[in-house]
């Protein structure tokens, strides 16, 4: 489903679109070589062949919700608040191959198996991630210095 939402899709169509694939995995069972690697593909194919992604009251309410959050400025209390924070600073900051391959790499995907489950380069696919990380890191250091590492490398607070 965290893919699905770096995507853009709210929680409930991410997990239509899950619900959806993972059905259609059972009848596949015999013949999908990777089931991981298919449902994250399958899924993200599903949202955004899906008219849902085009629902502009759904839109609405996301931006609705962004802005929220941003206005809130709490600490993470919990696992799930941190993998929310991480998938909307991830969203805000990140479009097109770079969301993509950092939505893989973040459920634990290496560069060379995310380049061959989307049949992308390594080194395209590696390219991505550094100027991903850049800009992470550069818009965390922005907007939450006490979350960024310090130039020697070392966590400064929280996560």
């Amino acid at each position: 489903m965290r893919n699905v939402i770096l995507l853009g899709a709210s929680s409930e169509e991410a997990a239509d679109a899950v619900q959806d694939v993972l059905t259609e995995l059972l009848l596949r069972w015999r013949t999908v070589r990777h089931p991981k690697a298919w449902c994250r593909t399958a899924a993200m194919h599903r949202y955004l062949r899906s008219d849902a992604r085009h629902n502009d009251g759904v839109r609405k309410a996301q931006q609705d919700l962004q802005q929220r959050r941003t206005e809130d400025h709490h600490v993470l209390d919990s696992q799930y608040e941190e993998w929310d924070f991480v998938i909307d600073f991830v969203s805000r900051h990140l479009s097109g191959a770079q969301r993509l391959v950092m939505a893989w790499h973040i459920d634990g995907y290496e560069p060379h198996a995310i380049a061959r489950e989307l049949n992308k380069d390594p080194q395209t696919v590696r390219s991505h991630l550094r100027h991903a990380r850049n800009k992470l890191a550069a818009a965390l250091e922005k907007e939450h210095p006490e979350l960024a590492l310090s130039s020697r490398g070392t966590h400064r607070g929280g996560m």
